[in-house]
């Protein structure tokens, strides 16, 4: 049903705007200063809430063209790169099943056909892990891994469902794994020793993640305009919120040579470079030792919680200086304060 409504403003001047109810939807907006101009514009407007609607959902009912919009939604939201290949990797292996079973409509997925989906997902092999080519280990998904999939397909869904192009999440079905509880590990005072000593070029930048804690993401694009004294402040790629925090002296100390720079790292830009940064510790230890463990440029990240923690830093101290948004993330390191310091605050 449509109506037009007229009304007259402050300087007397009249306009008209529509009243149009579509699909249990309410649309109002201007037509224009005369009737017959408002009652042309009207049935313009009917005609593309009735057909031009159409066309798009029918175009959206398809599931590859609604997950390519998802991820171009993702990628203008300035989700980090690494963040976004990893979702592209989510939802390419979706695809892939969802066709091979001849499913190419966003309704065609029910609850049951997303269980089947995760399902098939936990017989999938891991063929990109370190040095996997030399001994032929080709572990499954770990739950971890795979609770990811679940979360990213349900954010996937909800897109659809704010989009309108369906009204239900089939993923909300599927449970997620139990994932075993695992201390993150950190480098021990002889391993670091042993990373500096062979750090080469890499040195200032090892130097930096493990006095500060920033991640790599974001400590790989800082400038001199990151510095406002002894003060750092970026916005960090995971989350978008800015990290405000003191550096210490020795680490500005370190840094000073590069502040005539325009990025702080420049070699470190391209994704060889920096895969060649990670590779530089990793050769230092035997290849299950660093799959196990999962050793990478985060490790140095741990490491920082680690030693400030033990120093009997508050964790809501630490909450701030690492950048987390939640208290709960910052709690995970808890269980790697020493005995001695656990000692001191029970005496």
């Amino acid at each position: 049903m449509a109506s037009i409504t007229k009304k007259v403003n402050k300087q007397g001047i009249t306009k008209y705007y529509s009243d149009v109810n579509i699909n249990k939807r309410r649309v109002r907006c201007y037509l224009g200063l005369s009737l017959p101009t408002a009652k042309l514009e009207l049935k313009k407007l009917e005609y593309e809430l009735l057909f031009s609607k159409e066309s798009t959902k029918d175009v959206h009912s398809k599931l590859k063209p609604a997950t390519l919009s998802f991820l171009s939604s993702l990628e203008s939201s300035g989700v980090s790169t690494l963040h976004l290949k990893s979702i592209q990797g989510k939802t390419r292996a979706f695809l892939t099943y969802c066709e091979s079973s001849s499913l190419f409509n966003i309704a065609d997925i029910t609850p049951d056909i997303a269980n089947q989906f995760i399902r098939s997902r936990t017989k999938q092999r891991v063929l990109n892990k370190y040095f996997s080519n030399f001994d032929d280990y080709v572990p499954k998904l770990t739950p971890t891994t795979l609770n990811k999939d679940i979360q990213t397909m349900k954010r996937m869904y909800n897109y659809f469902i704010d989009m309108e192009w369906t009204d239900s999440n089939p993923f909300r079905a599927v449970r997620k794994f139990k994932s075993e509880s695992k201390q993150r590990y950190h480098f021990t005072p002889e391993q670091v020793k042993l990373i500096m000593d062979n750090a080469g070029r890499f040195h200032d930048f090892y130097y930096l993640l493990l006095h500060t804690g920033i991640r790599s993401t974001d400590a790989f694009k800082l400038k001199p305009g990151h510095f406002d004294g002894k003060y750092l402040k970026v916005q960090m790629n995971k989350t978008g919120d800015f990290l405000h925090v003191p550096i210490p002296e020795h680490v500005l100390d370190v840094l000073q040579p590069r502040m005539g720079f325009c990025t702080l790292f420049a070699p470190l830009k391209s994704d060889r470079q920096r895969r060649n940064c990670v590779k530089n510790i990793q050769r230092l230890f035997e290849p299950d030792f660093v799959r196990k463990n999962n050793i990478n440029l985060h490790t140095f990240r741990h490491t920082y919680a680690h030693n400030m923690l033990n120093k009997g830093v508050p964790k809501e101290v630490l909450q701030t200086l690492l950048g987390h948004r939640s208290i709960k993330t910052t709690e995970i390191y808890a269980n790697w304060v020493r005995k001695e310091e656990l000692e001191r605050w029970v005496t």
